[in-house]
């Protein structure tokens, strides 16, 4: 990195700013975008952030927000937890080739997590490589967590939902921002992963989005994965019994120490596990952001005029059955998860037998969950989109991880290393394994690229017929409709969404 006296400055709408220089081009780490979130901000929607004097130094990157332990995290990227501050969480990291006056293509990267942990300031995000090989500005967003984000609370518009509306925020910085950094501002590209990608499908649904982003990329998401008012509520009550404050009481909501509002999350996360619930906070269709779920919004043709390139992995389900010790799952366990996914178990176990590789009962469990979590929701919003004559393309991760001591399989998340060309990192190589293809690597960071530049990713469009569809191994290969046999074993089972 520079001294401070050669270090590049830029002058954004709120401030100037100095970033940092180096052999991949200049950084812009932990600029502010929002109000700190604090005091009358807690659970309110974004302001703009008021600006600053003089220079502002943006070298390294700031806190995460609040949330809880992430061990799966740990146990991915052997990486500790993020630092969080609730105070200065609302920032964006830009990584740009030159502040040259060129108008490189952006893209903008929304973390997963679970929507309850996360940061754009994570080293497994850092888009140095990204932006300096592939000649494209990137830009990772914060953005609040948990209770923060997602409690949705009584006559409060947008509680359910004030991380999107982050996300929003974020978005009109960088409409408003980006050129100074050498980014086109009418050649946005959301790209994100597993929230993240869920996030996008939200984005895709609402109106407060449109005309802030161009294209959008979805690596693992869904456009189904929110809650109802009614399901938000139920959750909300019962946190608040947890928290013990009152839903009503916002006075007292917003002076409590962050630390309680986080214990109370251990606690609702613990709960919702033991009765085999996922993710405790979720956004909330509630008539304020969201109107109804995004996979309907685009089935009714809801930015049906936005480029779409969308997958995910062939194992998503072994990340969250391989990766941290748990108990045995026997055959009676394989039941008892197909009993709530599919209307017909002794279907469903028929068909997973004769078309998994792997059938032992473990194995079986992760690829229903997988199924149901992703790959189906993925395949659901791919055809809607389609459908509405959208320019769709489709890709299927299917590279197994080489990790050491995991039999992680193409699980959930594996293609991050790959998209953001750190397969020679520690954490790359702790995920992804020591001999990871960079052949891979490079096929994704040119095709998302050439997505962002508005142009064709480097493979047929996915269409209701043909349905092509980039299959990313160690060989590389356009497939027409690699899904076909297991969408029909969903169909003919009924797994939850297809019925």
């Amino acid at each position: 990195m520079s001294d401070a006296a050669s270090a590049p400055i830029v002058r954004t709408v709120a401030g100037r700013v100095r970033g940092a220089a180096s052999d991949d081009g200049l950084a812009f780490l932990g600029i502010p975008y929002a109000q700190d979130p604090v005091g009358d901000r807690r659970f309110a929607p974004p302001l703009p952030h008021p600006g600053w004097d003089g220079i502002r130094a943006t070298e390294t990157v700031r806190p995460a927000a609040p949330q809880t332990e992430d061990l799966g995290r740990r146990e991915m990227f052997g990486l500790p937890d993020y630092g969080i501050d609730e105070a200065s969480c609302l920032t964006l990291n830009v990584w740009t080739p030159a502040s040259d006056g060129r108008r490189h293509p952006v893209l903008v990267w929304i973390h997963g997590g679970a929507f309850s942990w996360g940061s754009g300031g994570d080293p497994v995000y850092d888009g140095a490589r990204l932006s300096s090989r592939r000649d494209v500005v990137v830009v990772t967003v914060n953005y609040r967590l948990g209770a923060l984000g997602f409690l949705r609370l009584p006559q409060v518009p947008g509680s359910g939902a004030l991380g999107l509306l982050d996300q929003v925020e974020a978005l009109r910085w960088v409409r408003s921002n980006i050129a100074a950094f050498g980014g086109d501002p009418d050649a946005v590209t959301l790209f994100g992963q597993s929230a993240g990608a869920v996030s996008i499908a939200a984005h895709l649904a609402a109106p407060a989005s449109r005309g802030l982003y161009q294209r959008a990329i979805l690596q693992s998401g869904s456009g189904e994965m929110l809650l109802d008012a009614a399901a938000a509520d139920e959750r909300a009550a019962e946190f608040a019994d947890i928290l013990g404050v009152g839903l009503h009481d916002l006075d007292a909501l917003r002076a409590l120490p962050v630390a309680d509002i986080l214990r109370a999350q251990a606690e609702f996360d613990r709960r919702l596990e033991e009765r085999g619930q996922l993710a405790a906070f979720l956004p909330v269709v509630d008539g304020t952001f969201l109107d109804e779920q995004p996979l309907a919004a685009i089935r009714a043709g809801s930015s049906a005029d936005v480029p779409i390139l969308l997958g995910s992995a062939r194992e998503e389900g072994r990340l969250f059955t391989e990766l941290i010790a748990g108990p045995e799952i026997d055959q009676e366990g394989v039941m008892a998860v197909l009993r709530g996914s599919y209307a017909d178990p002794e279907e469903a176990a028929a068909g997973y037998a004769d078309e998994e590789r792997w059938t032992d009962p473990r194995s079986i469990v992760a690829a229903v969950l997988g199924d149901e979590l992703f790959r189906a929701p993925t395949d659901r919003l791919a055809l809607a989109a389609a459908a509405r004559r959208s320019a769709v393309w489709r890709y299927e991760f299917a590279y197994r991880s080489g990790a050491e001591g995991k039999d992680l399989g193409a699980c959930h998340s594996l293609e991050l290393p790959f998209v953001f060309d750190l397969l020679d990192t520690p954490a790359g190589r702790r995920f992804a394994g020591e001999r990871a293809p960079q052949e891979i690597a490079e096929r994704m960071g040119a095709a998302w690229a050439a997505f962002a530049a508005g142009g064709d990713p480097g493979w047929p469009r996915y269409e209701s017929e043909d349905r092509f569809t980039l299959v990313l191994d160690e060989e590389i290969a356009v497939v027409s409709d690699p899904l076909s046999e297991r969408r029909a074993l969903w169909t003919r089972a009924g797994l939850a969404g297809t019925r």
